[in-house]
């Protein structure tokens, strides 16, 4: 058995949410696992199930180097070939074994392990339980089946390599979740429309996830989406719809191609138009006003930018050390996104997060010149660099002879250089595990068709999770203005602005 090509940066993820991470042991423990995943009949012929196994398989092919696929009935075995190849798609040196003690267990009538985590899911609402099997549905609505795969991806992580974790036990959650119930009796009967504008802001790890559950949704018309960047090696650690086929494609291209082949399939009629530049850009290309935008972008300068282009409805998801969420915003009525990333204190300058980063906080007069300079670090701060990180310095090496700011944001923030360590980090650095990002897509996809079958909230509602523990009984909280009066959404102007744009806004 062999690790995925992009097993390094599976490492600082799991190194940032371990106490005591140890790398020789975590990788010794990888290379001795095998996860089941079993399914039979009814799981395998049903939409909720097909969706709950599709996700469960990309989410433990990027981390697990083998897996055990059992299906029960023909069309459970004619799915389960369909998987092994896009297991293997996921990482090409994955191994496919018959036996596992640990697994996945997806419907009523699956084959349990000697260590079973049971999955299903009912429309909104994913379920996993270690005390017996979950029935699957049979609904157009994968919100459910998205959330029950990450349950049960974090329940094996947990059992498998973080026994410093709580030890999984039954749970369930609902993207239908709000501080107010939300019922499906709530949800318009009729053909759930998307806004005539509406933008997908970010088509990474988060954008991905919410890609997978939009093409699956019974949502109609058209989705544009934004991105800048091309897909790379390490992205596959947590995107879960790239393969090692996909490397070098751009990411909104490619996520608008994931929506338009499922309409192409007959089974939505949900479109995509993509972007392949930054949100400036977009908004250029296709105009400026937007009725409802997902920002699932990775810095809070980029949420705020897209607060800050005024969309009438607009919802936010991240991850970040210790949580993952979403939230769902009215710009009059509530918190908009730029309240929830304001500053609390002074902030640090670019050249103080650079040299801190790169452990050379006492440098920092000599970061601000390369950074202004744009020129790369000589070879004596390289060596400073790479002894302070204690990583090996052949590794920094390869920066050379490029910028200070690309071994940041390469080699830190995407984590070729960044060193193992255990323990909490800086957002900055934070490099999530898959399922944190898929769960949070997810949920913000479902925030996206609960408007579209029109729940309106009388405000700001935010959802916070820790896919490290159980699902709380009660994870939606409303979120009020930030109290100093110093975000966007108090500003006279911009107030003015938007409501001149939205006459009926809510």
């Amino acid at each position: 058995m062999a690790l995925a090509p992009y097993y390094d940066k599976a490492a600082i993820a799991a190194a940032q949410v371990i106490a005591g991470f140890d790398p020789s042991t975590f990788q010794r423990s990888l290379e001795g696992t095998s996860v089941g995943l079993s399914f039979a009949d009814q799981a395998a012929t049903s939409r909720e199930g097909g969706a709950l196994l599709d996700l469960t398989v990309r989410l433990l092919a990027r981390l697990y180097p083998t897996l055990a696929l059992r299906p029960s009935g023909p069309a459970a075995s004619k799915l389960a070939e369909e998987l092994s190849a896009l297991a293997r798609a996921i990482n090409p040196q994955l191994d496919l074994a018959d036996e596992a003690d640990v697994g996945v267990a997806v419907g009523i009538d699956a084959t349990p392990w000697t260590q079973t985590i049971y999955a299903g899911s009912d429309a909104w609402q994913g379920r996993v339980s270690v005390t017996g099997p979950c029935p699957v549905g049979d609904t157009p609505i994968p919100f459910g089946a998205g959330a029950a795969a990450c349950l049960a991806a974090s329940a094996i992580f947990r059992l498998l390599l973080d026994p410093t974790g709580p030890t999984p036990s039954d749970g369930q959650l609902s993207c239908l979740d709000g501080a107010a119930p939300i019922l499906e009796a709530d949800l318009a009967d009729e053909e759930w429309c998307l806004p005539s504008r509406t933008v997908l802001v970010g088509a990474g790890a988060i954008g991905q996830a919410a890609t997978w559950a939009l093409a699956r949704s019974p949502l109609t018309g058209t989705v544009h989406i934004a991105d800048h960047e091309p897909i790379d090696v390490g992205n596959l650690q947590r995107y879960v719809l790239s393969t090692t086929a996909d490397i070098g494609k751009p990411k909104a291209t490619f996520a608008a191609e994931h929506i338009n082949a499922a309409a192409a399939e007959d089974t939505n009629r949900l479109s995509a138009i993509p972007h392949d530049t930054d949100w400036v850009g977009a908004r250029a290309d296709a105009g400026t006003e937007w009725e409802a935008a997902l920002a699932a972008v990775d810095s809070a300068a980029a949420r705020r930018a897209v607060q800050a282009s005024l969309p009438r409805w607009a919802a936010n998801a991240w991850t970040q050390p210790g949580d993952l969420g979403t939230s769902d915003h009215n710009f009059l009525r509530g918190a908009c996104i730029a309240c929830l990333y304001l500053p609390a204190g002074r902030s640090r300058n670019e050249d103080e997060l650079v040299a801190e980063a790169l452990g050379v906080p006492d440098l920092v007069h000599e970061i601000r010149t390369l950074l202004y300079q744009g020129t790369p670090p000589p070879p004596d701060l390289l060596a400073t660099i790479a002894a302070r990180l204690g990583v090996d310095l052949e590794t920094v090496k390869q920066f050379d002879p490029r910028s200070i700011r690309d071994l940041y944001v390469r080699g830190i923030c995407g984590g070729a250089v960044l060193p193992l360590r255990s323990g909490a980090v800086h957002a900055e650095v934070h490099v999530p595990l898959a399922h944190q990002s898929a769960l949070a897509g997810i949920l913000i996809a479902a925030r996206l068709a609960r408007r579209a079958a029109g729940i309106v909230l009388p405000g700001t509602e935010v959802t916070r999770l820790d896919v490290r523990s159980h699902p709380p009984a009660r994870p939606t909280q409303p979120a009020a203005k930030d109290p100093r009066g110093l975000c966007l959404c108090q500003d006279k102007d911009y107030v003015s602005a938007f409501s001149q744009q939205w006459s009926s806004a809510d």
